[in-house]
């Protein structure tokens, strides 16, 4: 019976909810230091380079965004009044640091009342996660800053900066701009993009797709569960992924690519230093070379044929299941095999 009546209280109070949304800001000046970091349990955060106008100082703002349905403004009032935003400049670090101090709950509560998605931490669960709805951390940075941001489910977005930048959740898209600079991503469970970056760029979803345009470095990118598509990149490429096609269209160094449930298609307009290795268990093999690149060509399939239009010396069938021969004189190796697929090594001069 009690159950019963704290359930019927609860959706009576729910009849009087309104969408509501406000913010907290604060801000810090910035004298030596070099870096943002921030580590939030909950909400997204979203990384930008503030304008730079003449004669002004250089600072770190700040903007927590609000929103969600609470019972009356009063009860939303007060959720804001229990929330702390620190700003702190330590170091060659500005720290961000976001946190309620009284709303936590012991969980037992949230169980009685059947809450769906509750934020919670040592056994006590966050009272207003009944009805708030969206946390959102708006950064605006230097331009020339370092970012190193985490948050335990959300989206975090970082946009063109010129600096490193490591980002982490654990339930959420990743999506970064342009940055000057190495970028290092994970998630465990949304999508990766990026539009690019001066230096190594390393990935990784347990859940979703890499997109990467540009990438003037290595790259190492990886997921469990969806497809990685890269444009171009100067230096050697890994990609990996257990659940999707992988297309990268201009590399210029050695590559290791491996998929179990789709295609790979890849184009080496540049001259490998070292040997190159893709492979799928699931679809085919395009690879298109540049006309003055040259590979010793190990290629193998068994669900298909593998055939080239480059010249093959001593063998006028370039139709079969395994090829091994060098392409324009020979050089590092290309490994190509798959199980379930053909395989095409095409001109691209």
């Amino acid at each position: 019976m009690l159950r019963v009546l704290l359930v019927a209280l609860a959706c009576a109070s729910s009849v009087y909810a309104v969408d509501t949304e406000d913010r907290v800001r604060k801000s810090a000046p910035v004298s030596t230091a070099t870096r943002l970091t921030m580590n939030s349990e909950f909400g997204s955060i979203r990384v930008q380079p503030g304008s730079v106008q003449p004669g002004s100082g250089r600072s770190v703002d700040v903007e927590v965004y609000f929103r969600g349905y609470p019972p009356s403004r009063g009860e939303f009032d007060r959720m804001l009044r229990d929330f702390t935003l620190d700003v702190v400049e330590q170091g060659s670090d500005v720290r961000v640091n976001g946190a309620f101090r009284d709303g936590w709950k012991p969980q037992l509560f949230f169980g009685i009342f059947g809450f769906g998605h509750p934020i919670c931490r040592n056994s006590r669960c966050l009272e207003y996660s009944s009805w708030l709805r969206e946390v959102e951390y708006r950064i605006t940075v230097p331009q020339e800053f370092n970012a190193d941001v985490a948050t335990s489910g959300s989206p975090i977005y970082v946009g063109n900066l010129k600096g490193e930048v490591n980002a982490h959740t654990s339930g959420g898209s990743l999506n970064f701009g342009r940055i000057d600079g190495p970028v290092s991503g994970r998630t465990s469970g949304g999508s990766i993009t990026l539009a690019g970056s001066k230096g190594r760029a390393v990935v990784h979803t347990s859940g979703g797709s890499i997109r990467i345009v540009e990438v003037a470095g290595d790259v190492d990118a990886s997921t469990s569960g969806g497809s990685i598509s890269i444009e171009r990149a100067s230096g050697r490429v890994s990609a990996h992924t257990s659940g999707g096609g992988i297309t990268l269209r201009e590399t210029a160094g050695a590559i290791d690519a491996s998929t179990s449930g789709g295609a790979v298609t890849a184009s080496l307009l540049g001259q490998p230093k070292e040997d190159c290795r893709l492979s799928t268990s699931g679809g085919s093999i395009n690879v298109s070379m540049g006309k003055n690149v040259h590979m010793s060509l190990d290629a193998s399939t068994s669900g298909g044929r593998v055939s080239t239009d480059f010249p093959v010396p001593g063998n006028s069938d370039r139709r079969q299941r395994e090829l091994r021969a060098p392409i324009n004189g020979g050089g590092p190796m290309l490994y190509l095999h798959t199980s379930g697929g053909g395989i095409s090594v095409r001109n691209a001069g």
